[in-house]
């Protein structure tokens, strides 16, 4: 209950009711805050999404005219490798047909030690009252594609393909030995060296 004279009560009543029409009147207002609050805590993220969608699509657009650009330089970096491509190929050729020559002539020369020991040693056979034929497979197993390749290794200790080359960088030494594989059977990279095998490449 308002105490006092009628002139307090009368002003307390009308601040009241001032009050009571401001609250009537930002009552709807007030209670429209937590929607209005949802839907602009809604436009901040679609502005952010928006804003986010389109740097990355300006960043895409952006990196894709880059790799494009790079694109056009294919065809001139990819006439040149070719061309250095087919150089080697023709390098790894000549130098593999060199030394097939080599084994040849080796081969002739092998021949003649071949001819010379059987000559010498059925000689000593005989003299020693033995068949001369039966040391032809012994002498055979002395000569051949054995002793030829051990004949062109002395004349050419450690010979490779790559040798001299920097091939401690895995790229380089797939690239070799990609366009050497070209030239030369794999196995023949990995084991350049033909196996002494009694009698093979036997000499006539």
């Amino acid at each position: 209950m308002v105490n006092g004279d009628t002139t307090s009560l009368i002003e307390n009543l009308k601040r009241a009711e001032e009050a009571e029409s401001e609250v009537q009147r930002l009552g709807p207002l007030a209670s429209n805050a937590p929607l209005l609050r949802e839907e602009l805590a809604k436009t901040q993220r679609d502005k952010e999404r928006k804003r986010a969608k389109s740097a990355a699509m300006d960043r895409a657009l952006q990196e894709v005219t880059l790799a494009s650009d790079k694109q056009l330089q294919v065809a001139h970096r990819l006439e040149a490798v070719c061309t250095l491509v087919h150089s080697l190929y023709s390098l790894f050729k000549e130098i593999d047909e060199h030394r097939k020559e080599a084994s040849q002539s080796l081969a002739i020369a092998d021949k003649v030690d071949y001819e010379e020991d059987l000559e010498k040693t059925g000689m000593e056979e005989e003299e020693m009252g033995r068949d001369p034929k039966s040391i032809e497979f012994l002498v055979a197993s002395r000569h051949g594609t054995g002793r030829i390749a051990q004949m062109i290794e002395d004349i050419d200790p450690g010979f490779d393909f790559l040798r001299g080359c920097e091939i401690s960088d895995p790229l380089r030494k797939d690239v070799g030995n990609f366009i050497l594989g070209h030239v030369i059977s794999p196995d023949r990279i990995s084991n350049p060296k033909p196996p002494e095998q009694a009698g093979s490449s036997s000499v006539e």
